[in-house]
């Protein structure tokens, strides 16, 4: 398990950063991901996707030693500076990792996949490049399959309705050049992200439904301030503690 003091520290740090939301909205998907390392403290570590930080702080205090890769990482220079982590530019789907063969024990790519325009498998394959032998890969994404999103669809075709609101349609419309990075282009099945991981010639060690997005919102003082947010939320996190393929997140670890 995580540490808690690690936690609280870095809780702390995205609080006085001003990204309080963010962090109690993603804290049980990094405590998930620290889970999956447990036992590799020391070991080198190339986060993919690095933006705004909050999980590469948790790798650095949690002993890890850890270089980013990120589209933008001159918005959070000043915490890559505090953190002594080195963060790179690169275009995933434009050039390869600027990095020789070998050189790291891990890889993280975390709700980056579900980004790329295109198809990841020679992103996954430059992936395998960098890791050592018997190097590992860690890959979190939303689930396809999640019961709130099925369900939300299964309204929406029902009331003879698009799939997307208005909004999502103006929204993903507009989006031109690297814009296009900032919304999801799919999301995967578990048998899907398998598939493409072992196509670029890892081996899958671990197949987990994790679910850190019906956890948030379920806190005891919730109840007494939103009652019927609470309820509803807690009713579906009922149904995916019942039903695993359902929950809102996958994430698998593979072997090089």
């Amino acid at each position: 398990m995580i540490n808690s003091t690690t936690f609280h520290e870095v809780q702390r740090s995205a609080a006085a950063d001003g990204k309080a939301d963010y962090f109690r909205l993603h804290r049980y998907r990094f405590a998930a991901m620290l889970a999956a390392m447990q036992g590799s403290a020391g070991a080198s570590v190339l986060e993919v996707g690095v933006t705004p930080g909050h999980f590469t702080e948790l790798l650095v205090r949690s002993g890890f030693q850890v270089t980013g890769l990120d589209l933008d990482p001159a918005r959070r220079q000043a915490l890559w500076a505090r953190l002594g982590v080195t963060v790179h530019q690169a275009h995933l789907e434009r050039e390869p990792l600027p990095f020789a063969d070998g050189m790291f024990d891990w890889l993280v790519f975390s709700e980056v996949i579900e980004h790329l325009v295109y198809s990841p498998l020679p992103v996954l394959r430059e992936f395998r490049r960098v890791l050592r032998p018997g190097g590992h890969l860690l890959i979190s994404t939303p689930n396809e399959l999640y019961a709130k999103s099925r369900l939300r669809l299964i309204l929406r075709a029902l009331l003879w309705q698009s799939l997307s609101t208005r909004a999502e349609f103006r929204h993903q419309m507009r989006l031109e050049g690297e814009a296009r990075y900032t919304t999801h282009a799919r999301t995967y099945t578990m048998a899907e992200l398998t598939w493409l991981v072992e196509q670029a010639g890892f081996k899958v060690l671990q197949r987990r439904y994790e679910a850190p997005w019906e956890q948030v919102g379920l806190e005891a003082e919730r109840l007494r301030t939103h009652p019927l947010r609470f309820l509803v939320k807690g009713a579906f996190a009922a149904l995916t503690a019942t039903l695993p393929p359902t929950r809102s997140m996958l994430l698998v670890v593979a072997q090089a």
